[in-house]
């Protein structure tokens, strides 16, 4: 099995925080994988002369990745002990055959990488000078939490660049052949590599578990068990499963994949259907339950919906809140965020990580004390942090997103992608259950019953209600005493004297809401808004691949641009093409 050689030069009797932090971190980063048997975490935490070399001596033949973490001198890495000299440590190094990189995160000189690189070592990672431990920390931490999720070494290290230069803008990094070339030895952090770099570079950890057979795999064992238990609490029928089985009682597949699916709202239910029933077979038939690129894709479609309908219905009381207190001090660091994610062109959004934007409009609810339409996000917010497996579930899908949008990974990678995709995407799912205490509906008309007999007036409201029925999404009449807002998709959240709801229009619509004649629902995300047109583009929820739909100077749909100007005047003070 492939071996992760993790060497921290740490003084056991005097431990400096920052480098224990690293090591700890970095152990837990690459620990889930090592679980699945991807390969092992040879971790040294108080590294010596004799364990270094005894080790490296005893795993040469199948170390992957060497790692060491400490200071060093011209010649030496320091360690606890007597110091190791570069040139022994790159000759032990040498006999290591399916070696690929060597990351040495202290003070090395052109000389120790030189001889690295001349002994055979395919790609080095190295520091040049004198280093914060801070940021030798967080530069390791965010280059093995990329690497863990199935990236490449160059977007590992592009990764790791670019978290440094969050912190320091005049840091400066060096790539290439060169080791002494200019710009080489005023760098705090070169990549170099022996030869090609796009075989070099575009190396990745391994994904397939040791002695693993395709055959062993049964998807979506992971995802129905989570959401079982996340939607318990929340679901009626999911409860009674979850106490059936608690007593013994089998509970069939097909019993628990229908609870499921009707307990998601429908925009997360129909594109989690997509995963656990296969499509009616036929010559085009396209099966999301069998590993591959299909499923991969989908199980990215999943988490991207998911992601969508949190920003937007963050978005969505961002624009009630300053409705109902327009001298809110907005950030214009919020405010860059929101006219960037407004503008994304397909492309960017393909890439796009809404995590930010989410986290600042939470951050502004907070300092002004105005609670949560979704009251769960205060249990998000403590397990969305670096190192919290929800954190890190949700990077991987990320990156996942990202990889695809780059390039479809071939049938054999997709597989083994799968296996971690469903495991990350049950955790995100499990977290979010609480998702199944809301209910999605659009409203599509409201009209005003009053009669003699009646004291106070009511409301007809034309509704269809978001949820899977697996025979469409019909409208429904209900009468209520007080009335929402119509032309709309809510989210409503049932309490006590009537549901609350949250208009989440027009981020998210529903084209048939301003049809008279349809009779069901046929939902839009915002996709982004083109100024050179003064149009607004939104793609279906359910096939993303259509043309999208164009908002311009459609007379049904101008009340949808005059509810974009009037957030854009809240939050820019001036119209959209103005403010955009």
């Amino acid at each position: 099995m492939d071996i992760l050689f993790l060497a921290f030069a740490n003084d056991r009797d005097n431990p400096l925080p920052a480098l224990q932090r690293e090591d700890e971190t970095i152990y837990s980063l690459l620990a889930p994988r090592q679980a699945q048997q991807h390969f092992l975490v040879h971790r040294d935490s108080f590294t010596n002369l004799n364990s270094i070399t005894e080790y490296l001596d005893l795993y040469k033949d199948n170390i992957v990745v060497f790692h060491y973490s400490g200071h060093a001198s011209p010649g030496n890495l320091q360690l606890e002990g007597p110091d190791a000299h570069a040139l022994g440590i790159a000759e032990l190094l040498s006999h290591c055959p399916r070696l690929q990189l060597v990351v040495l995160n202290g003070c090395s000189t052109a000389a120790q990488v030189q001889g690295l690189l001349d002994k055979g070592v395919p790609v080095v990672i190295s520091t040049y000078a004198p280093i914060e431990d801070q940021k030798a920390a967080e530069f390791s931490i965010q280059f093995y939490r990329t690497l863990a999720n199935q990236d490449t070494i160059e977007q590992a290290f592009e990764a790791a660049k670019g978290k440094i230069l969050t912190m320091d803008s005049q840091v400066s990094f060096h790539r290439g052949l060169d080791v002494d070339g200019d710009g080489a030895d005023s760098a705090l952090w070169g990549i170099f590599w022996k030869n090609d770099p796009s075989l070099n570079l575009e190396w990745s950890l391994p994904s397939i578990p040791y002695g693993y057979s395709s055959g062993e795999y049964q998807p979506n064992l992971m995802l129905v068990d989570s959401m079982v238990n996340a939607l318990a609490e929340y679901n009626d029928p999911i409860k009674q499963i979850k106490e059936n089985e608690s007593m013994g009682v089998e509970v069939g597949i097909l019993d628990k994949r229908e609870a499921i699916l009707k307990a998601l709202p429908h925009p997360i239910s129909e594109q989690v259907r997509k995963l656990l029933v296969p499509e009616s077979a036929g010559t085009n038939s396209v099966f999301y339950d069998k590993p591959g690129p299909d499923r991969l894709r989908q199980m990215v479609a999943v988490y991207e919906t998911i992601t969508d309908l949190f920003a937007y219905i963050m978005l969505a009381q961002l624009w009630d809140a300053l409705n109902e207190r327009p001298t809110l001090q907005i950030t214009d660091e919020l405010r860059g965020q929101v006219k960037q994610f407004l503008t994304l062109t397909p492309q960017q959004r393909r890439v796009y990580d809404f995590l930010p934007l989410v986290r600042n409009i939470r951050l502004l609810f907070d300092k002004e004390n105005i609670p949560y339409f979704l009251e769960e996000l205060s249990h998000l917010r403590k397990i969305a942090e670096p190192g919290q497996p929800f954190y890190e579930a949700w990077h991987f899908m990320d990156s996942m997103k990202r990889k695809i949008a780059d390039a479809m990974p071939g049938k054999a990678e997709a597989d083994n992608l799968c296996i971690m995709a469903e495991e990350k995407l049950a955790v995100i799912l499990g977290e979010t259950g609480f998702i199944g205490r809301y209910t999605f509906a659009s409203v599509k008309n409201i009209t005003v019953v009053k009669s003699r007999q009646l004291r106070e007036a009511r409301f007809k409201h034309t509704i269809v209600r978001l949820v899977q029925r697996f025979v469409g999404l019909a409208e429904e009449p209900q009468i209520m005493e007080r009335f929402m807002d119509n032309t709309s998709v809510l989210l409503l959240r049932e309490q006590q004297g009537g549901p609350k709801f949250l208009n989440l229009t027009p981020f998210v619509i529903d084209e048939n809401a301003f049809d008279e004649k349809a009779s069901i629902a046929k939902l839009h995300f915002f996709e982004r808004y083109a100024k050179d047109q003064d149009a607004y583009a939104y793609r279906h929820i359910y096939k993303p691949s259509d043309i999208p739909l164009v908002v311009a100077k459609q007379a049904n749909y101008l009340v949808l641009k005059a509810q974009f100007d009037a957030f854009a005047q809240l939050l820019f003070h001036q119209p959209m093409q103005k403010a955009i």
